[in-house]
């Protein structure tokens, strides 16, 4: 019994410092960094990915650990993306965790598309709030322009949002699949 406890702490320590490793490595190249068309300061990216799969394989202080790595990383250049960046993932990660709470690589089709849709719109309403609240306050932007441009980030946030739910289940379902011994190591 405590050998089973020993190898899944040490998988979910290892496992955890190497997705935050992914989420630090990711944010460095610009090439992976799409402009959002309507609103180019947003960029669409993969970092929520290694989040999601941190949260699946490890459970939901991994996924939360995940996303602190990715908040120190962005911090670096600038703190309050950083934080936003955390807050939408965590969110999006919190959603899928509302209805898929326990890891098991059988969870079925529809609870997969509840915690998608679960996840992309915990992740639209608390970054709506988010940005009306906190933009007006770190930057020059006014709330009435903030409110203009609500529009643009739902969208955006609902489309990146489902990149990091859906990338994160499918390569899940990927790994699980050749590696079925794995959910026995990570529970």
């Amino acid at each position: 019994m405590k050998r089973v406890y020993i190898e899944r702490k040490s998988a979910f320590i290892a496992g955890t410092a190497i997705l935050g490793a992914v989420v630090a490595v990711l944010d460095v190249p610009k090439v992976l960094k799409i402009p959002f068309p309507l609103f180019p300061r947003l960029k669409f990216d993969v970092m929520g990915i290694p989040m999601v799969l941190a949260y699946l394989f490890f459970g939901l202080l991994s996924g939360v650990i995940a996303c602190l790595v990715a908040f120190a990383t962005i911090s670096f250049r600038d703190p309050f993306s950083g934080f936003m960046k955390f807050l939408a993932e965590a969110a999006t990660i919190i959603g899928a965790y509302i209805i898929v709470r326990v890891k098991s690589p059988h969870t079925s089709h529809k609870s997969k598309m509840l915690a998608t849709v679960s996840s992309v719109v915990l992740r639209v309403v608390v970054m709506a709030v988010a940005n009306v609240l906190l933009l007006p306050m770190f930057t020059i932007i006014t709330t009435q322009a903030v409110v203009a441009i609500l529009p643009f980030i739902c969208l955006f946030n609902a489309v990146q949002g489902a990149i990091s739910i859906a990338g994160g289940f499918l390569i899940y379902e990927a790994v699980i699949r050749r590696l079925p011994s794995l959910t026995e190591t990570v529970k």
